[in-house]
C-alpha cells in the first residue's frame, strides 16, 4: 500500500531534526528567549529584548527579567515522561524547558528614616531575587499553505504544567503567565514547507502537516 494514499509525494521531519532546528534558531536569536526591563536589559540586542518596567505607584517601576532554556520538543507518540495530568495525544507535541524569573527589589525611597540614613551614607541597596521553574507543556501545529507550494508551520502552546508549586492558586497564575510567554516566543519561529522538493519540482501540499510517529508529516503532489 502506498504511504501517501492518492498523493504522489510524502515528506516528514523527525523530532530530532526539529529539535536541531529549534536549537539553531534560538542559538542565533537568543533575544527571543530573554526579555527584561532596562535594569536587566539596557537595550535590545541580539542577546536580549528590552521591555518596559512594570508601572506601579510609588515604586518608580518594577524591574524584571524572564528567560527560558531552549525548549525540547517531543512529537506524538510520547517518549518523554510528563507530569500528571498532562498526556500527549495524537496530533500533539510536548515541550519541556526551564523558566527563570528575576525581580529587582528596590530600596524604599519615601521612608523618612531611610532618607536620614541615606544622608549619612547608609542607604539600603537594591537586591535581585530570582527563581527557576521546570515547565512542561502540550501544544499543536498551526500551519498554512497555498496552491503555489508556499507554506509554514508554527508550534503553538495550549497548556503548561508546573510541579510542586503551592498553593494551587499560585500554580494556576504562574501557568497562565508562562503559557502566554512560551506560546508567544515559539510562534516567532516558522518552519517553511517548500524545503521539500523532487528534482526541479516543488511539493504542493494536499494533506497535513500532521504529527504522528515522532514526525511532522505532509503529503502532496508535484
Amino acid at each position: 500500500m502506498s504511504l501517501t494514499g492518492t498523493e504522489q509525494v510524502f515528506g516528514a521531519i523527525h523530532e530530532s531534526a526539529l529539535n536541531d532546528m529549534i536549537r539553531a534558531f534560538f542559538d542565533a536569536r537568543p533575544r527571543y528567549r530573554r526579555f527584561g526591563s532596562p535594569v536587566f536589559v539596557p537595550a535590545t540586542t541580539v542577546t536580549a529584548t528590552q521591555m518596559g518596567a512594570i508601572p506601579f505607584p510609588g515604586t518608580g517601576g518594577i524591574e524584571w527579567l524572564v528567560t527560558f532554556s531552549i525548549p525540547v520538543i517531543d512529537l506524538f507518540e510520547q517518549t518523554t515522561p510528563l507530569p500528571p495530568p498532562l498526556t500527549l495525544g495524537p496530533g500533539q507535541f510536548s515541550l519541556r524547558t526551564t523558566v527563570g524569573i528575576c525581580i529587582d527589589c528596590a530600596a524604599r525611597r519615601d521612608d523618612r528614616q531611610a532618607s536620614v540614613a541615606a544622608g549619612q551614607g547608609r542607604a539600603a541597596a537594591n537586591h535581585v531575587v530570582c527563581t527557576a521553574l521546570d515547565v512542561f507543556g502540550i501544544g499543536h501545529l498551526d500551519s498554512w499553505h497555498n496552491s503555489n507550494g508556499d507554506g509554514a508551520v508554527r508550534l503553538r502552546v495550549d497548556t503548561v504544567e508546573l510541579v510542586d508549586v503551592t498553593p494551587d492558586s499560585l500554580e494556576t497564575l504562574l501557568e497562565c503567565l508562562l503559557k502566554m510567554v512560551l506560546d508567544a516566543a515559539l510562534s516567532q519561529m516558522e518552519l517553511p514547507l517548500p524545503a521539500l522538493r523532487a528534482g526541479a519540482f516543488e511539493l504542493i501540499v494536499v494533506r497535513g502537516p500532521d504529527i504522528a510517529d515522532d514526525r511532522i508529516k505532509v503529503a502532496g503532489n508535484l
